[in-house]
């Protein structure tokens, strides 16, 4: 395709966009923005290993027979741990190499190490006739076209003999996230429980290797003499205060990729609002306690999954830009504090210098995670506790594979 021509059609598009009843209900030029740039975000980001390995992580640090555990295994249909051994072989394919799983060659070597029942449950999991997809996902609205991984529940369907496959944002978004998708549709409220310990303890133990005061909640209200609702987290540097809440919140087909204001207010109350006031509560106490000392206080909101809500300031109709939370997920966390145990820059440069593009326009970014792209926060490569955590698994799954290390490096070179 000509340059030319592909303009064409971009202004064709652009212009077509308009009709849109999705697009004209935006009240927000953030909301505007995110209904824009959500269903590409997948296909032009780079593919990390974060959101597979806490999973990894999740298994390591629950008990076997606890509650949690039989929740995930009943919802996947074989155990958690086979689960993530027999997903790895896909998750790691590209749409161009993606065939060679379903060879029969390769079926037939899981077979021989998993056997044909667990094998035959896994792939149930992933591949669906078309007559569930179509009873499932049933009437077509405006905001399906807006969605990141709509088919993220259906990474590979079945017609007439054939298989498609909706490409590898998808798949990986359906592996990636398949413990925290049970969770949550989970009926179980000590499973819920389970899991949102578990994620609160793993982003404690993730600021821990670049911070060397991290308060927990009752911390934080013995330090400042927090009266009312608290944070989850506090960490103390020389050059700033930064607070944190933790909410387990990841991107679903039911949140929706458009709307008005008022709908993602409705949506997010329990748990992105309710953060804000839990941080809000917790900065009035701590500038009551700095009275002679000021520094600066960056409100930091995590959540599990990225939520592409930019500033978020469309959620809040009272909140100056520069008292709005920062909303990050677990994933860009772990980035940013490894950047920050490196050496590359520390909390306050990541915040401070989002705040400063905010006043000018040709630098201003729709989210903090943006900066994580941009030297000196960028990485040159994963996050070295993901990486060992990763090596790990694999070294154990090519055991079972009856191979040696050599094996167990070459994957992780692929990575």
């Amino acid at each position: 395709m000509q340059q030319t021509d592909l303009m064409i059609c971009m202004n064709d598009a652009w212009k077509s966009s308009d009709t849109l009843a999705a697009l004209k209900q935006a009240n927000s030029l953030d909301l505007m923005i995110r209904s824009l740039l959500i269903a590409q975000v997948p296909h032009q980001t780079n593919h990390g290993m974060g959101d597979f390995a806490r999973q990894i992580d999740l298994l390591n640090h629950i008990d076997p027979a606890s509650k949690l555990r039989q929740v995930l295994d009943e919802g996947l249909s074989v155990s958690a741990e086979d689960y993530l051994f027999l997903a790895l072989p896909f998750w790691l394919r590209t749409e161009e190499c993606i065939g060679d799983v379903f060879t029969p060659e390769f079926l037939s070597e899981l077979q021989n190490v998993f056997g044909a029942p667990i094998l035959k449950d896994f792939l149930r999991t992933i591949v669906f006739k078309r007559e569930t997809v179509s009873k499932e996902m049933a009437a077509v609205t405006d905001d399906e076209w807006f969605q990141p991984n709509l088919m993220y529940r259906y990474p590979f369907v079945t017609y007439n003999r054939q298989r498609f496959f909706w490409g590898t944002p998808g798949m990986r978004r359906h592996f990636e996230y398949a413990f925290s998708d049970i969770v949550v549709r989970s009926d179980d409220a000590r499973a819920r429980d389970s899991f949102e310990r578990w994620f609160e303890e793993y982003v404690g133990r993730s600021l821990r290797r670049a911070a060397d005061i991290v308060l927990g909640e009752q911390e934080v209200r013995k330090r400042f003499s927090v009266i009312g609702q608290c944070c989850d987290f506090a960490v103390i540097t020389p050059e700033a205060i930064i607070l944190l809440e933790v909410k387990n919140k990841a991107l679903v087909h039911t949140l929706p990729a458009t709307g008005q204001a008022g709908t993602y207010r409705s949506k997010l109350r329990a748990t992105v609002l309710k953060a804000a006031m839990q941080l809000d509560n917790v900065e009035k106490h701590v500038h009551g306690q700095l009275d002679g000392n000021p520094l600066p206080v960056h409100k930091v909101t995590i959540t599990y999954g990225d939520l592409f809500l930019g500033s978020g300031k469309f959620l809040f109709d009272d909140k100056d830009e520069d008292d709005l939370p920062h909303i990050l997920s677990i994933d860009h966390l772990d980035r940013l504090v490894e950047a920050v145990r490196l050496g590359q820059c520390s909390f306050d440069d990541f915040f401070g210098e989002f705040r400063r593009r905010r006043g000018i326009a040709a630098e201003r970014l729709f989210s903090p995670s943006q900066l994580l792209d941009i030297e000196p926060f960028k990485l040159a490569r994963h996050p070295r506790h993901l990486a060992e955590m990763f090596g790990r698994f694999i070294y154990r799954l090519t055991e079972r594979f009856g191979v040696g290390p050599e094996a167990a490096a070459s994957f992780q070179l692929e990575i």
